[in-house]
């Protein structure tokens, strides 16, 4: 693996790798319906990569399910349209969703998805309780991503160029990824060195409220890597303290 150096078409082929994460997620499935659920259940909006879709976290948000969450859904296809246009759809959905639960929501998102739900919780406070962010390249996306996914991306730019006008900066994902993490949100980090799509240091960055952890995956099998589970369940699921909780 390239490390903190550039990324190449051999740190791509070890994403293969995800295989076998998923293959070991999938064999821990059968016990999901015998496990206590949480005490503390929350709604959750899932947000996918570049280029994935909904269906890519289907397996993931079926084990949240069985933890008792809320889970929904960004109406995401494929994650290829226009940033400015995604982040619109997306606060919709979020105040949507927050208001039909008269409660904030918890925002996870795989690596662009991240990225988005970064910027929800910056935008909008109010509706939002704790990001989570699983390899989302926050510093620097388009500098710090895989040759060949950066060819994507510019490749995708070019066509809203073409076909709707558009003009929007990929080094600031369209003006939607801003250098400072969202103010008096929880953030929840997780990355892997073992990334090949974009470069782990693009990953991290600090503030009163971020807390990272690494786990050994690779960058497509996050949502289906055990470690990256159980830390997820206890973020999302601490208790709240007495002071706080719900009458």
């Amino acid at each position: 693996m390239s490390g903190t150096g550039n990324l190449n078409l051999f740190d791509i082929l070890q994403e293969f790798r995800a295989v076998g994460e998923f293959a070991r997620f999938a064999n821990r499935a059968w016990v999901w319906p015998f496990t206590p659920r949480a005490e503390r259940r929350r709604s959750i909006l899932l947000i996918p990569g570049f280029l994935a879709g909904d269906v890519t976290l289907y397996p993931f948000a079926d084990w949240l399910r069985s933890r008792g969450h809320n889970v929904f859904f960004s109406g995401i296809l494929a994650n290829a349209d226009c940033p400015r246009n995604v982040i619109e759809r997306l606060a919709g959905i979020l105040r949507e969703r927050s208001e039909r639960a008269q409660d904030k929501i918890v925002l996870i998102g795989h690596s662009l998805g991240g990225i988005y739900a970064r910027e929800l919780a910056r935008r909008m406070p109010g509706h939002v309780d704790h990001v989570v962010l699983m390899g989302a390249p926050i510093r620097e996306p388009l500098k710090h991503s895989n040759p060949y996914v950066k060819m994507l991306a510019v490749l995708t730019r070019r066509i809203h160029e073409s076909r709707r006008g558009c003009s929007g900066d990929l080094s600031t994902v369209c003006g939607v990824n801003l250098s400072d993490p969202p103010p008096g949100i929880p953030e929840t980090i997780i990355f892997t060195k073992g990334d090949g799509v974009v470069n782990w240091t693009s990953c991290i960055e600090s503030g009163p409220d971020v807390v990272a952890f690494e786990v050994d995956s690779t960058h497509c099998g996050l949502p289906y890597n055990l470690d990256t589970m159980r830390i997820i369940g206890e973020r999302i699921e601490r208790p709240l303290p007495p002071a706080s909780a719900k009458n």
